[in-house]
């Protein structure tokens, strides 16, 4: 019988696989230390939702709406991939289609246990690589 984790977004038990490991630490690294709401983080977030188009999904998402953005103007977008399965560029890759639908004002990628993060430039439209993310406000 496999292993499960307990998902406190979703309200249930998950198959502990690699990358679920690592999707909930960063579940956990959002509520403990960047103070994320947990009502405002969606997990597994179907892009459907803001492009009928699209069937993708996205790891976690954190919605802005507290500054009256939209679904496609998501605060924080993470990216979650267990060690070894991928690699920077790759994940960077499926990023990429996912931000041709959302404009998130932060983006997290996981690669196991190295993290990076990046924050929005308003004015040149592009990612910044930054050191950590802002506690939530």
């Amino acid at each position: 019988m496999p292993d499960y984790l307990y998902d406190p977004i979703r309200k249930k038990d998950v198959p502990a696989t690699p990358e679920e490991h690592v999707r909930q630490a960063t579940i956990r690294y959002l509520l403990d230390q960047v103070k994320v709401p947990e009502h405002l983080i969606a997990v597994e977030f179907p892009l459907s939702t803001v492009d009928p188009k699209t069937d993708d999904r996205v790891d976690i998402m954190v919605h802005n709406f507290r500054a009256g953005a939209g679904m496609d103007k998501p605060w924080l977008l993470v990216e979650c991939k267990a060690p070894g399965e991928y690699t920077w560029p790759g994940l960077q890759q499926q990023l990429n289609k996912y931000l041709q639908i959302l404009t998130p004002n932060y983006v997290m990628l996981s690669l196991g246990d190295a993290v990076r993060y990046f924050k929005l430039d308003g004015a040149t439209k592009r990612f910044e690589k930054i050191e950590t993310l802002p506690v939530f406000e």
